[in-house]
C-alpha cells in the first residue's frame, strides 16, 4: 500500500523550492546589476583619467608624472591596482608602469578610429599660481573602447583612449575590485540555507495552524460512533472555508443521528411487539402439540414450528440488546462474579451442544479468576460462542476452551477445528448480519447476529473481542479483558 505523505511536509517542501528559486533568481538579478553598476563606476574612473591623459600629451609625455597623476586620482590605496602603458600611433611602447602585469601585451588592444563628437566636457586640474593655461593646448579625442581580458587566472578592465599623436591603455585588477562582490555572494549562499530552514518552518507552522480545524475534524470523525452522534464541531473563529466544511459536517451529523434513533426505534419497538404474537404462536403451537399425540406427522410438524418460534425469539431477543446497545441504554450489573466457576458451568451446558455432532471439549481454566459484569449477560456470551464453535466445527472435531490470567489481563479463548476465517472477514464477522465468506449457507441456523452481540456485551464490560489462528491451526475467538 502506497504510504501516505503529509500536506504540511509537501506544503514545506513547495514552499522552499519557490522560496529558493525566488531567492536565486534575485541572487542572479542583483548579483548582474552589482557587476554592471561596478564595471560602470570603474570604466568612468579609467575614462576620467584616459580623457585627462589623451586631452594633453603628445609623445614626450613623462610617464612617471603620469604615475604621480593617477595615485593622486585614485588614492594610494586603490593605486597599486592601477596601471598604464603609453604607445605612439605605429603602437610601440613608450612608457610602462611599474605595476603593469608581465602577462599583458600593451599593444593587443585597438583603440578608437573616430573622433568624439562633441569632446566631452573635460575636469582638468586648477592651474598653478602664474600658469596660463591655453585652450589649444587641448588635443581632440578619439572614441575610447573598453576590453574585460584574462590572464593567468587573473581578470582585468582595460581602457584604450587616443589623440592624434599617443595611446594610452589604461588598466585595472578587476578581481580585486570584485571582493567586495565576492563577499556579498559569499555572505548570500551562507545566509540562504537558514532563510529557507526559516522558511520551511514557517511553512510547517502555518500548515499546522491553518489545518487546525481539519485536524480537529479528522479526530472528531474518528472518534464517532453510534453513541456520540449528538456531537457537535464549534465553528468558532474558523476561516469561512472551514466554517463550511464544518458546518456541512455537522449537517450531516445531525441527518446521520436523526436516521439512527428512526431506526433504533423502529428495531427497538418491532422487537418489543413481535414478542406478544410469538408467544402467542408458542403457547398455541405447544397446545397442538399436546393434541396430537397419537398422531406422529402432526407432531413432527408441531416440533419444527415451535423450534423456528424459539429462534426467532432469540433473533428477537437479539435485536432487542443490540438496539439498547446502539443506544446506550444497555444495562449491565456490577457483581463481583466467580468467572473460572461459571465457565465450568457453562461448558457442561455446551457440551449438550457438542454430543449430538461427537464434538470433544478440551478445557484449561485457571481457578480464581474473577471479573465485575453481569452474568446473564455473560452467560449468553459464553453461549453464543460455543453455538459459534459448534455449528462451524466439523464432525467428530474439537473445541478447545481456554481462561487464563495473563501480563495483559484476562484472556479466554474459545478455539475449534473450523475451517479457517479468511483475514478480510476477521473484523467483518463481528457485523450485523455478517458471516465469514467460508461460511456454508443460512441453513446451519445462524443470521450473523450472535457474534455482534457478543462483542457489544464484552466491550459494555470493558472488554474487546477479536478473531484469529491458533499456533496449532485452529479457529480461535478471543476475548481479553485489560488488567486492572
Amino acid at each position: 500500500m502506497m504510504k501516505r505523505r503529509s500536506f504540511r511536509f509537501r506544503l514545506a517542501l513547495i514552499s522552499i523550492g519557490l522560496s529558493g528559486l525566488v531567492l536565486l533568481v534575485f541572487g542572479m538579478v542583483a548579483w548582474w546589476a552589482l557587476s554592471q553598476s561596478q564595471l560602470r563606476s570603474l570604466d568612468n574612473e579609467l575614462t576620467t583619467f584616459g580623457y585627462r591623459f589623451a586631452s594633453r600629451s603628445g609623445p614626450n609625455v613623462s610617464g612617471e608624472r603620469q604615475e604621480e597623476t593617477l595615485v593622486s586620482m585614485v588614492g594610494s590605496e586603490v593605486a597599486p591596482h592601477r596601471f598604464f602603458a603609453i604607445l605612439n600611433q605605429r603602437e610601440v611602447a613608450l612608457f610602462r608602469s611599474s605595476l603593469w602585469p608581465d602577462t599583458l601585451d600593451p599593444t593587443a588592444f585597438t583603440s578608437g578610429e573616430f573622433l568624439l563628437d562633441p569632446q566631452p566636457e573635460l575636469i582638468l586640474p586648477t592651474p598653478k599660481p602664474g600658469e596660463i593655461r591655453s585652450e589649444r593646448e587641448l588635443r581632440p579625442l578619439y572614441e575610447p573602447r573598453f576590453y574585460t581580458t584574462r590572464a593567468q587566472g587573473q581578470r582585468y578592465r582595460i581602457g584604450v583612449f587616443r589623440n592624434a599623436e599617443v595611446i594610452l591603455v589604461a588598466g585595472a585588477d578587476l578581481d580585486q575590485s570584485s571582493q567586495t562582490l565576492i563577499q556579498l555572494r559569499n555572505a548570500f549562499l551562507l545566509a540562504l540555507p537558514a532563510a529557507l530552514a526559516v522558511i520551511a518552518l514557517g511553512a510547517w507552522w502555518l500548515g499546522r495552524k491553518a489545518f487546525r480545524p481539519i485536524r480537529a475534524l479528522g479526530e472528531d470523525m474518528q472518534n464517532l460512533s453510534a453513541r456520540a452522534l449528538d456531537q457537535r464541531l464549534e465553528a468558532g473563529k474558523a476561516d469561512v472555508e472551514f466554517a463550511r466544511i464544518i458546518d456541512t459536517y455537522n449537517a450531516m451529523l445531525e441527518r446521520l443521528e436523526r436516521s439512527f434513533h428512526q431506526a433504533n426505534r423502529f428495531s427497538a419497538d418491532a422487537s418489543h411487539e413481535l414478542k406478544t404474537p410469538l408467544a402467542i404462536m408458542r403457547g398455541t403451537l405447544e397446545q397442538g402439540l399436546e393434541k396430537c399425540r397419537e398422531d406422529p406427522a402432526a407432531r413432527e410438524v408441531f416440533s419444527q414450528l415451535l423450534e423456528q418460534t424459539d429462534r426467532q425469539g432469540a433473533i428477537l431477543e437479539s435485536l432487542l440488546l443490540l438496539s439498547r446497545a446502539d443506544a446506550g441504554k444497555l444495562e449491565i450489573s456490577a457483581d463481583r462474579i466467580d468467572l473460572s466457576g461459571l465457565l465450568e458451568t457453562w461448558l457442561e451446558d455446551a457440551s449438550l451442544l457438542a454430543e449430538s455432532r461427537h464434538i470433544s471439549i478440551r478445557s484449561e481454566i485457571e481457578p480464581g479468576i474473577e471479573l465485575d459484569g453481569d452474568p446473564i449477560l455473560l452467560q449468553r456470551v459464553a453461549h453464543n460462542l460455543f453455538s459459534n464453535a459448534v455449528r462451524y466445527n466439523r464432525d467428530d472435531g474439537v473445541i478447545e476452551c481456554r481462561l487464563l490470567r495473563t501480563a495483559e489481563g484476562i484472556e479466554w479463548t474459545i478455539a475449534n477445528t473450523g475451517d479457517p476465517i479468511p483475514e478480510e472477514d476477521r473484523e467483518r464477522i463481528f457485523g450485523r448480519f455478517q458471516r465469514a465468506s467460508t461460511a456454508i449457507d443460512v441453513s446451519e441456523g445462524g443470521v450473523g447476529l450472535g457474534l455482534s452481540l457478543v462483542k457489544e456485551i464484552v466491550v459494555a464490560h470493558g472488554g474487546a473481542v477479536k478473531a484469529g489462528a491458533s499456533d496449532a491451526g485452529l479457529v480461535e475467538l478471543k476475548v481479553m479483558w485489560p488488567a486492572t
